[in-house]
């Protein structure tokens, strides 16, 4: 089951991602092979559901590249000790989130069965989960430590030795329980120290904010982000007056830009934010290809039911273009989006009177990043938090079935060619968090003080 879909991600990446035919990045066709030959060792190895998913993700993690990603469907049993852990700044594994008193919150976790917690976070968490490319992610994916599968209960760890600072280090067996999805997905938040905040224009001890936790609305939820859009309009008089005002993305993993572009014209205007996006160039190669082309005209079709025209335009015009390359033959063609502007003018005035922040988390990804290519650009504001995540110049996803019907691989599209943010180039705050939860309330706290 591995194998097979191993091989039908390779075989669907090497005839539909722009990747194999990019003959500015050889690397992505080394790995395309050498991670294939891997992957496939690994497989032969699999018995269990475990085994299968770890080298599948293995293989496709390998190409670091957040936009190249497999999805499990269906639910898996999932089991945890009772606590879970982060990596802090100075590398140490350490309790963040626990239900037993035996690994209290803010104790080291320092080695399990004998190996240390880096090594196994080297071994069981970062080849599957952790993009190589961007360092700090590794900060996040560490508290996947402690999350296991059911069908994987014998390689699970025994016991681990907890260091609290006070007396002697104790060592724990480990009693691994069901965790509902739910209830886990709450956590592994709160254990990475984020705080994913509601779609919402509000006020919190005097500093309003424009939470904004993702972009990706469609369907029926894309009417949540038209009535967002229609708020932040509604609010801009009072927000350009405010004091402080915080354009929140925590938590916010992208989406469609789209939405992006709506949000920054209402907090801003339309002309303000096409000075800036004109001033990109926004030339791209698509890889044609028969299920390209198809699986593009469904986007479109999903773009148009959620109200968004223009894009679904854009993509039927791209999917009549892929048939026009195929048929010549081309297994690339050219969508040149060349500069119209220099940007904003030079006499150009903010609305806002007051302090504007962005605020970012780890988890900014994808459209969070365009919506920052935009926000970052407007003059007055400033960027704190965290560093954002990055992507490669590989975008505008796809998915698809692998043969095994249990999982899902997405895919991207195009390429962009001059793009101002390299491959798996991430934006550094200029004021960084000082540590600790980012809730709303710490935050407001923090702001009062910039």
């Amino acid at each position: 089951m591995a194998g097979e879909d191993i091989v039908a991600a390779h075989n669907i990446i090497r005839d539909n991602h722009p990747g194999p035919v990019d003959t500015q990045n050889p690397r992505f066709n080394d790995w395309l092979e050498k991670g294939r030959s891997l992957g496939l060792a690994r497989a032969k190895l699999a018995k269990t559901e475990s085994d299968y998913w770890r080298a599948l993700t293995f293989y496709i993690n390998g190409f670091q590249d957040g936009h190249l990603t497999v999805r499990r469907n269906g639910s898996v049993t999932q089991v945890w000790p009772g606590f879970l852990t982060a990596t802090d700044a100075s590398g140490v594994t350490r309790i963040t989130v626990s239900t037993i008193a035996a690994a209290p919150i803010g104790a080291r976790a320092a080695e399990c069965d004998g190996v240390p917690s880096t090594r196994l976070l080297d071994e069981r968490v970062h080849p599957y989960l952790t993009n190589a490319g961007i360092a700090h992610e590794r900060l996040l994916t560490a508290s996947y430590l402690f999350v296991g599968e059911a069908s994987d209960r014998p390689k699970l760890m025994k016991a681990c030795r907890i260091e609290t600072g006070v007396g002697a280090p104790r060592r724990i067996l480990l009693d691994w329980k069901p965790i509902d999805k739910a209830d886990l997905a709450q956590r592994l938040p709160e254990a990475q120290g984020r705080v994913e905040p509601p779609l919402a224009v509000r006020q919190i001890d005097g500093v309003w904010f424009v939470s904004l936790p993702s972009f990706n609305w469609w369907g029926d939820q894309a009417a949540k982000m038209q009535a967002m859009v229609e708020e932040v309009k509604r609010q801009a008089g009072t927000l350009h007056s405010a004091s402080q005002v915080v354009i929140d993305v925590r938590g916010n993993p992208g989406g469609n830009s789209q939405w992006a572009r709506e949000i920054a014209s209402a907090l801003w205007s339309d002309n303000a934010v096409l000075a800036i996006t004109n001033s990109f160039d926004q030339t791209v190669d698509w890889r044609a290809s028969a299920q390209n082309a198809q699986l593009t005209r469904a986007s479109a079709a999903r773009s148009m039911a959620a109200g968004l025209t223009e894009d679904a335009r854009g993509r039927n015009r791209v999917a009549d273009q892929m048939d026009a390359a195929r048929a010549k033959g081309q297994d690339l063609f050219t969508d040149a989006e060349l500069p119209t502007s220099r940007g904003l003018p030079s006499g150009y005035t903010s609305p806002f009177k007051g302090k504007v922040f962005f605020l970012t988390d780890m988890r900014c990804a994808s459209a969070c990043l365009d919506f920052a290519d935009v926000v970052t650009r407007m003059p007055g504001v400033t960027h704190i938090g965290q560093p954002t995540s990055a992507d490669t110049v590989y975008i505008d996803n796809v998915e698809i079935p692998l043969p095994s019907g249990d999982a899902r691989l997405s895919y991207s599209l195009k390429v962009y060619r001059h793009r101002l943010r390299g491959s798996n180039q991430w934006y550094t705050p200029k004021v960084v968090w000082p540590g600790g939860q980012m809730t709303d309330a710490s935050v407001a706290r923090w702001v009062a003080t910039l």
